[in-house]
């Protein structure tokens, strides 16, 4: 073979084993379909971007992975409440030389919180409480009936059973003088106990007396009846007495209500409290054979029956969203009442006709027998302030206590509560005679203020008042019926 053939040989087996390497990479580096070269990892694991970063809980028992769980919805907030405010209401605050001589602790000194320590919860438990301080309140001299001075100690255990305010225009605002009018006065700003229905000056008589309860504004007038008879003159400001005549209470001094109703309703506060002591006294006692009280004969055509309640609904019509009236010493009905407005709309109002007596040492069923009244104020979705519900406790003054004999003690005892004691077997301080009349009390408190009584078995702390009328419907009073008067 020529060396020119030779290497014409080598160059072609040259390019053979070029072609051959060739197609021995590509078979190497493909992915055997002929397709694009896979990329090669190394074996360390690969991290996401700290943002991104997932980190999923090891699986237990064998138990394959699961997907991450969906995050919790965010909880939608729970609508904010509206306002309310309660407050509570009971009848007179009396004391007679009785709860004197009980309270008596040493010469000169008295403490009468022992009265109030069984009712204080349902008092505190209010966020406002009122009641009506028939008694005036002196530095010393003390008596009862028929000309009430008492001591600073009576309105010191008032403060600490969770009263709030009391009522100071009655009959018996003047039974210490001028003198006593300013004495009680002093004494309630001393113990802290804020007041209305007296007044030290002319000036401070046009004043409308303003409190505030939970964001709630009322403005509360107090005016009496009579001022028994006492005629004090040119001091005869310090009081407002709704009739000009005594015996008959048929001269109503109009003018003065509607005067203070306008000064009242100039404030524009979110209700105004209308406190008035009026009305008959012993309203409504019977004895059994269905006569009346020896003074009364309960003729709805009694021009002081009609004018009572005349005067109640002047308050109304004048603007009062309650009318809570004291005076009579025994318990009469509690309602709603809708007084129309002039755009052809409600409003709501309540009316008590008689709270009764808070405390005293008067034993002439019922006059021991008593309730306290309890009203709820809120706001509607647009603010506007009205009454939504109204309740009572009945309670009852008892008078023998074994445990402090030979004194005799006037404490006011919850109904519920007492005789729920009493199933307990914890009642050395009650006698049987105590006892049964509890659980008649309860049968006609709750009668005169559900329309029916309740039967024991069915007894509660609390009841709602759902009675209910009209403006245009005249109130009609039920008596009480088979209850002795002695």
């Amino acid at each position: 073979m020529s060396i020119k053939s030779y290497r014409m040989w080598l160059i072609l087996f040259a390019l053979v084993a070029v072609v051959i390497v060739v197609i021995g990479a590509v078979l190497i580096f493909s992915d055997g379909r002929g397709g694009q070269v896979a990329p090669v990892f190394a074996e360390e694991p690969l991290y996401l971007p700290a943002a991104e970063t997932v980190f999923l809980e090891a699986p237990e028992n064998g138990e394959e992975e699961t997907e991450p769980p969906e995050p919790e919805p965010t909880p939608t907030p729970e609508p904010t409440p509206p306002p309310t405010a309660r407050l509570a209401f009971v009848g007179d605050i009396m004391c007679h030389a009785e709860q004197l001589n009980a309270a008596r602790i040493a010469a000169g000194e008295y403490d009468f919180n022992y009265a109030f320590r069984y009712i204080a919860p349902y008092i505190q438990s209010a966020d406002f409480a009122i009641g009506n301080l028939e008694t005036t309140l002196v530095r010393g001299g003390y008596a009862g009936w028929p000309l009430f001075r008492s001591p600073k100690a009576l309105a010191e255990a008032l403060v600490t059973a969770g009263f709030d305010m009391v009522t100071t225009g009655n009959n018996h605002s003047f039974d210490a003088g001028v003198a006593g009018v300013r004495s009680t006065i002093e004494i309630l700003n001393e113990v802290g106990l804020a007041f209305t229905g007296t007044y030290l000056t002319p000036e401070c008589r046009n004043e409308i007396t303003v409190f505030e309860v939970n964001g709630f504004t009322f403005a509360i007038v107090n005016m009496t009846m009579h001022k028994n008879a006492l005629c004090l003159g040119e001091y005869n400001f310090m009081v407002k007495v709704i009739y000009l005549d005594l015996v008959g209470q048929s001269v109503i001094d109009y003018d003065l209500i509607r005067d203070t109703m306008a000064r009242a309703r100039a404030l524009e506060t979110d209700f105004i409290i209308a406190s008035p002591h009026i009305g008959i006294e012993y309203y409504g006692t019977m004895n059994r054979a269905g006569g009346g009280h020896q003074w009364d004969n309960f003729d709805r055509t009694d021009t002081r029956w009609v004018n009572w309640m005349r005067t109640m609904e002047l308050f109304l019509d004048e603007g009062a969203d309650m009318v809570m009236n004291h005076h009579p010493h025994t318990l009469l009905p509690a309602e709603f009442v809708y007084v129309p407005l002039e755009d052809g709309t409600y409003r709501r109002a309540f009316m008590a006709y008689s709270m009764a007596n808070f405390v005293s040492a008067q034993r002439t069923q019922p006059r021991e027998t008593s309730a306290v009244f309890y009203v709820d104020v809120t706001r509607d979705e647009y603010g506007n302030p009205f009454i939504y519900a109204a309740s009572y406790v009945p309670i009852w003054v008892r008078q023998h206590d074994p445990t402090r004999a030979p004194l005799l003690c006037f404490t006011v005892l919850p109904v519920y509560d007492t005789l729920r004691r009493v199933e307990e077997g914890e009642t050395p301080d009650l006698r049987p005679q105590d006892i049964e009349r509890l659980r008649v009390v309860h049968n006609d408190v709750t009668h005169m203020l559900s329309g029916e009584p309740i039967p024991l078995d069915e007894m509660a702390q609390e009841y709602p008042i759902t009675r209910y009328r009209t403006r245009a419907q005249f109130p009609g009073l039920p008596l009480w019926g088979t209850l002795p008067w002695r």
